[in-house]
């Protein structure tokens, strides 16, 4: 028979074995993307297959960033884009919108996600550049000739029926951080 003591270090044995062999999860950040006059979309991002992506959004987001900004790209059947803080003061129409970011560009990352329907990808001025900064678009179908060249960094889980009701100048009204979801 054990010991108190002994029955407690066993324990605290197994419980770190069976954590450690069933794979530690991993929990994903979860935005809420807040359209005027649209409704809610919710997003996960891949933390670990953008990392740095990641991390830069999220900075954004807490800093409050996109809130106030239009949506200034919206192809049917491909993508609805926005990032461009320059849109909160001269609309959507001039020829510089889709140029404008938070001046902090961040390095291009690669990984194995295709450009799915519902996917978030960083938006670039060039394929596979270090470019990317604030801008961000969402596929509104699969766009695989985009694959390896735009970093997939994020996948709509809710809402995509309110993505695909965005229009060219609608307003975000915010986009925050709303959990983490468990993912291996």
């Amino acid at each position: 028979m054990l010991s108190p003591l002994k029955s407690i270090c066993l324990a605290a044995s197994i419980v770190t074995f069976v954590g450690l062999s069933s794979g530690a999860v991993a929990q994903n950040p979860v935005i809420e993307l807040t359209v005027a006059e649209r409704g809610k979309i919710t997003i996960e991002l891949f933390k670990k297959d953008a990392p740095k992506t990641v991390a830069h959004m999220l900075d954004l987001f807490k800093k409050k960033f996109y809130d106030g900004i239009l949506i200034h790209r919206v192809d049917a059947g491909f993508v609805v884009q926005a990032g461009d803080p320059q849109t909160k003061t001269k609309g959507i129409s001039g020829p510089e919108i889709g140029t404008g970011g938070s001046g902090k560009n961040i390095p291009f990352e690669t990984n194995d996600k295709t450009h799915e329907e519902g996917t978030m990808a960083m938006a670039l001025s060039g394929p596979r550049s270090a470019t990317g900064d604030s801008q961000w678009f969402i596929n509104l179908s699969p766009n695989h000739m985009l694959d390896g060249d735009y970093c997939v960094f994020g996948k709509v889980t809710k809402g995509m029926d309110v993505v695909k009701k965005i229009a060219k100048g609608d307003k975000i009204v915010s986009m925050k951080l709303s959990k983490a979801s468990k993912s291996k």
